[in-house]
């Protein structure tokens, strides 16, 4: 299926969202002027292209729930799920773990060097905060864990981390969640197939028996050059959909729907191919 006519089917969901709040948004991704026009440009669609994928399946979910726990697996600021979780009031928790960034008050930290990160923290929590201001019940000052040291960014490519790493500072909730989601990261995050089957036994763990796991994540991907923290390049675990046509059902996963996409935008990747997966937990490990 092309992009345009992915775009096309989900255009739907993208309604969700008010002009002024979705152009909000976009406007919250300004790049500071030393960025090219279009590396602007690059970051924008990337975005564009999580936020309906996710909320494709994250809409299917919330028809049949209510009160959902969602726990969002993911690097960077990831404002994506945080603008998901704002838009679907049957997701009344919201909890998130992350390499790259501990919380907000690391953001407003970064707002002093947001020449050498990038992003224009600023306009993203002022849109992160406007929100939290319609959606009370959220707490999301919370969103972020507190990582340890050997979590920081100078330290995440010796890729010795665990999944209990990530979520340290807090005593995690086995079995509580509803929903787990992770976009465009495993392969970026894990050195090899064995940690990242060991990342699905985790989300396994997290969640609820009935739960959901949402999975976005490039196929076949060599390399990733981040640009928030200006790493060089990262090696990524080359995976494909016999991997994951395996590795869900031995974690105790049952695949639910399992489509390759086409993303636009190659310039990180070797390729464009994104596997677009939606899994329920079929029993505990």
């Amino acid at each position: 299926m092309s992009i345009l006519s992915y775009q096309e089917k989900h255009d739907k969901y993208e309604k969700i969202f008010s002009p002024e709040k979705y152009m909000g948004f976009w406007n919250a991704l300004t790049l500071d002027k030393e960025k090219s026009d279009l590396e602007v440009s690059s970051g924008q669609r990337t975005m564009r292209f999580s936020i309906r994928s996710i909320n494709d399946f994250i809409s299917l979910i919330c028809r049949r729930r209510q009160n959902i726990k969602f726990h969002d697996l993911g690097c960077g600021p990831s404002v994506v799920n945080m603008l998901s979780a704002a838009a679907f009031p049957q997701i009344t928790s919201v909890e998130g773990s992350d390499f790259l960034s501990s919380n907000l008050d690391y953001l407003k930290i970064s707002i002093n060097s947001e020449g050498k990160q990038g992003y224009n923290y600023t306009k993203i929590i002022e849109f992160i905060n406007s929100m939290n201001e319609q959606r009370g019940h959220l707490n999301l000052n919370n969103y972020f864990i507190p990582l340890k040291d050997k979590c920081l960014p100078e330290n995440f490519v010796k890729y010795d981390m665990s999944l209990e790493d990530i979520f340290c500072g807090r005593k995690m909730q086995w079995g509580t969640y509803d929903v787990v989601v992770s976009t465009m990261f495993l392969t970026d995050a894990v050195p090899s197939k064995g940690h990242y089957r060991n990342v699905l036994r985790t989300v396994n763990r997290m969640l609820k028996l009935g739960g959901t796991f949402c999975l976005l994540d490039f196929l076949n991907q060599s390399f990733w050059t981040p640009c928030i923290k200006g790493m060089q390049k990262l090696s990524a675990v080359p995976i494909n959909l016999q991997f994951l046509e395996k590795s869900l059902p031995a974690t105790g996963f049952e695949i639910e729907e399992m489509r390759v996409i086409h993303h636009e935008e190659n310039k990180f990747c070797n390729g464009d191919k994104v596997a677009c997966v939606r899994a329920t937990k079929a029993k505990d490990l």
